[in-house]
């Protein structure tokens, strides 16, 4: 595990450009001027179940509501303004999104709304951000394993390099991108007033021209403090979980809580670490063959010391993508296969050997609504909530405490991407799993599940420019409820600048 002192030391020592899990990437080359890009879009969806099929909702930042049918408008800004002339570099950022839906349960949402300080190579920023972390392709994928971009952003204070930054003594051969951040979750029913700590740290070998890069890194999460009213005394002193700075302290390191003599941990904070960690250890080989391409990828899960010493191999997501510039006419121009597997959970044992099994992904016994975010999972959507199954799901035991019903999972995903003429632009994503239950609460047999998707964005001469976006989505299987749903949206954006 990487220490958050260790991490800052890496701050300190290196430089970067923006952030490379993001969606979209931001030049330094900025001249000192404010400029911004508008969007505005509205959007509906339809199924033949009240249910919205999932990859109408997955991996979209949470704005889409789970109940069919439905209305969105969208309407966006981000900008930048220039600090200094003679510093190009040294920049105001920001970024807003309101989203309101008109659904059986009508919400106003905020993806989106930070302010960031960019200074060079590093940047601090605080508010929400639309962010995917991890290494792997963010266009086509099933969902990165720990930071998917499925729920809604979760509110935090960063600092960071904006992206990979070469290491001078090492002639570019060498770059590093790392970032610290504390955040604040949204208050539920079981829990109000927890924190997120995140840190991590890549570091790739190849220059941006070499025909071979291999990147490795690690991302590390953990939700903390806060208090609950329905947790035991065995859980949490009065309701109050560890929120102290000497509690952060064990937070930060991940140290075993069993080291500290604070009156404010439980036994069972002393056994295992302060807060709920989870993160992945991330691995990526990058080359190039004629006019593709090729990306192999492995996003490794880690609860606790048994994943991070890979006790739970082979669990975790594998990606190979293959993509190349979008011709002219009808063709493929990204395909992305994926394979993820989490049945190993470090085995079926407890207590009795070193590393403990029975991982249980993305569930805890004492952040009850498990890792969720405004009732959808922050990493993997293919990790279901016990409210999200059908009723008829084979469970073997009759134990409802913990919020993820099935984290057991093996899954095919098929994503393919390209053109249809100079501007049409088409997406075809297709996922076969299979469900097992959780390791405390497995399924009497496999759960069977497919969902798929294809979509097409079309351009328009109206209003000087806009987008028609068409998708057809089924849900068919056992796991949610069986669904063929449609979306229709209309987007436009225009851009600003002045000096």
């Amino acid at each position: 595990m990487i220490t958050g002192l260790r991490v800052l030391k890496l701050l300190i020592s290196v430089a970067a450009v923006n952030q490379v899990w993001a969606q979209t990437t931001d030049s330094l080359a900025v001249a000192s001027r404010h400029s911004a890009t508008y969007g505005v879009e509205v959007a509906g969806l339809a199924a033949s179940a009240t249910r919205t099929p999932f990859w109408l909702r997955a991996n979209q930042f949470g704005i889409v509501p789970v109940s069919s049918p439905a209305g969105l408008a969208i309407v966006q800004t981000t900008g930048r303004y220039g600090l200094s002339a003679a510093h190009p570099n040294r920049q105001l950022s920001y970024g807003v999104e309101v989203v309101g839906n008109a659904a059986p349960q009508s919400r106003v949402l905020i993806p989106q709304a930070y302010v960031s300080l960019d200074m060079g190579r590093f940047s601090l920023w605080g508010g929400r951000k639309k962010e995917i972390i991890g290494l792997g392709d963010s266009t086509l994928t099933s969902g990165f394993y720990a930071w998917s971009g499925n729920a809604l952003p979760i509110t935090k204070v960063q600092i960071g390099t904006r992206g990979f930054a070469p290491l001078g003594f090492t002639r570019g051969l060498v770059s590093i991108n790392a970032f610290f951040a504390h955040g604040w979750f949204a208050n539920t029913d079981s829990i109000q007033g927890s924190f997120l700590h995140q840190k991590a740290v890549y570091v790739r070998i190849g220059r941006p021209n070499s025909r071979l890069r291999f990147t490795g890194g690690v991302l590390h999460n953990a939700q903390w403090g806060g208090r609950s009213a329905t947790l035991p005394k065995t859980l949490a002193i009065n309701g109050q979980l560890p929120s102290s700075f000497q509690d952060y302290l064990y937070v930060l390191t991940a140290r075993e809580g069993g080291e500290s003599d604070s009156p404010n941990l439980t036994d069972f904070d002393r056994l295992n670490r302060v807060g709920n960690h989870l993160g992945s250890i991330d691995f990526a080989l990058e080359t190039t063959v004629a006019r593709w391409q090729l990306m192999g990828y492995y996003q490794h899960p880690f609860e606790d010391k048994s994943g991070v010493v890979f006790v739970n191999m082979p669990d975790g997501l594998y990606g190979l993508r293959l993509k190349r510039q979008p011709g002219t006419g009808f063709g493929v121009d990204n395909l992305l296969i994926e394979y993820l597997t989490t049945l190993s959970q470090s085995g079926s044992i407890t207590g009795t050997v070193r590393y403990d099994g029975k991982d249980d992904y993305f569930n805890n016994y004492q952040y009850r609504d498990g890792w969720v975010q405004d009732r959808n999972v922050i990493g993997t959507p293919f990790f279901a909530q016990l409210r999200d199954v059908r009723t008829d799901v084979p469970f073997s035991v009759n134990y409802n405490v913990l919020a993820i019903a099935s984290n057991r999972v093996e899954l095919i995903h098929l994503g393919l991407a390209g053109s249809a003429g100079e501007r049409t632009r088409w997406q075809l994503k297709l996922s076969a799993s299979q469900h097992y239950g959780a390791p405390r609460r497995v399924f009497s047999r496999a759960v069977p599940q497919f969902s798929g998707l294809a979509s097409v964005s079309w351009p328009l001469n109206w209003l000087g420019g806009s987008e028609l976006r068409t998708a057809v989505a089924l849900d068919q299987g056992e796991l949610y409820t069986n669904s063929l749903g449609g979306w229709i949206s209309l987007r436009k954006t225009w851009t600003t600048s002045r000096p």
